[in-house]
């Protein structure tokens, strides 16, 4: 029995390891990842999960959290009823947790992950970003500005106070869906399946963590914090099913969510989509030149004001804990997968849609 439980643990830890192996080597291959795994593998991988896990009426994020919880109540509890001297059992232990970290690897990996080695979407689109100056930040800042306002102008029985979430559509989920497929298929990306968009409670479950959305590969769910502001939920939600999609760089799927918003037919996803990505500009003005920034926001129309004083009140509601030591963390993950970027690829966002832009309009 012994021996039989050491061969399992030995087998998901060289699972693991010949995963991590084969991973770094796909990094030179990101051609043969794209048609092999990406456009091929991962696929069927999709529709699997799309017909089966994912038809559950409750968000399969409780389900795992449940799952993960009994797992570790079970590991303490058998640790500390084993009759083996202390030393032994923590070895056993270490060697426990060292199978379940080549199975954890196996499995994101198989499942969702090799998508971090795929070609980059500005390669396969044929547009080259490049770093915005200073000047250029300015006046794309001003340029959107101007074009929230018109955008605002359009929705229906909006005024000038802060917007409510009664202007969200009623089916999201579906709705940003059927907007992110038709982006896909236009840019010749396969968009099988039916990737899942839950709202995740208690609110604050995930922003309390410095997180406004996850994908999460075992479940092959986008979740979205239920508590995260009206106005970035469009936004959100295309980006983290962007990720089931298949593509993983946070940039390419904050360049996917912004190109399915602004095709909506509804003026105030266009709205919506469009505020999330000026928020971005608005960062990097920010960062850059603080003084200007604040001129600038001093002199926004009334509604866009507004509803950024409404964002930002909603982020004092879920106060974060340990917001460096996670995006530390998540940094050291991305550049770990092939993001040179780190948590600044989420940035990129601009120098993709501006190239992507200039492209279109050669």
């Amino acid at each position: 029995m012994k021996n039989r439980k050491t061969r399992r643990r030995l087998i998901w830890i060289g699972l693991g390891l010949l995963t991590i192996l084969i991973r770094w080597i796909a990094g030179f291959y990101p051609q043969t990842v794209e048609s092999l795994y990406s456009r091929g593998l991962y696929q069927g991988v999709r529709w699997i999960f799309d017909h089966t896990l994912t038809i559950t009426p409750i968000p399969l994020l409780y389900v795992l959290f449940v799952l993960l919880v009994i797992w570790l109540v079970w590991a303490i509890v058998r640790f500390f009823r084993n009759k083996q001297p202390f030393g032994k059992k923590l070895l056993n232990s270490l060697f426990s947790l060292l199978a379940f970290a080549g199975g954890f690897i196996f499995f994101f990996t198989w499942l969702w992950g090799f998508n971090y080695a795929r070609v980059p979407i500005e390669q396969q689109l044929n547009f080259q970003p490049e770093p915005l100056e200073l000047q250029e930040i300015k006046t794309k800042f001003n340029e959107y500005t101007i074009l929230l306002d018109s955008l605002r102008e359009n929705i229906p029985n909006a005024d000038t106070v802060a917007l409510s979430e009664d202007f969200l559509p009623e089916n999201l989920e579906n709705t940003m869906r059927d907007l992110l497929t038709e982006t896909l298929t236009d840019l010749n990306y396969p968009s099988t399946g039916r990737v899942r968009g839950r709202l995740i409670y208690p609110k604050g479950t995930l922003i309390r963590n410095n997180a406004s959305g996850i994908y999460i590969p075992f479940i092959a769910e986008g979740n979205i914090d239920g508590g995260l502001y009206h106005l970035s939920m469009p936004f959100t939600m295309a980006h983290e099913m962007a990720h089931g999609y298949g593509h993983g760089d946070e940039g390419t799927c904050n360049f996917l969510a912004y190109l399915a918003c602004r095709r909506s037919p509804n003026p105030y996803i266009r709205y919506a989509g469009t505020y999330s990505y000026w928020r971005y500009l608005r960062g990097a003005l920010f960062r850059l030149d603080n003084d200007t920034y604040l001129q600038l926001e001093a002199q926004l129309p009334t509604g866009i004001r507004k509803d950024l004083e409404a964002l930002k009140h909603s982020w004092t509601l879920y106060p974060q804990a340990f917001p460096k030591l996670r995006d530390w963390l998540y940094d050291r993950f991305l550049k770990s997968q092939g993001i040179p970027e780190g948590t600044l690829s989420y940035s990129k966002v601009i120098m993709m849609i501006e190239a992507y832009d200039d492209k279109r309009q050669q």
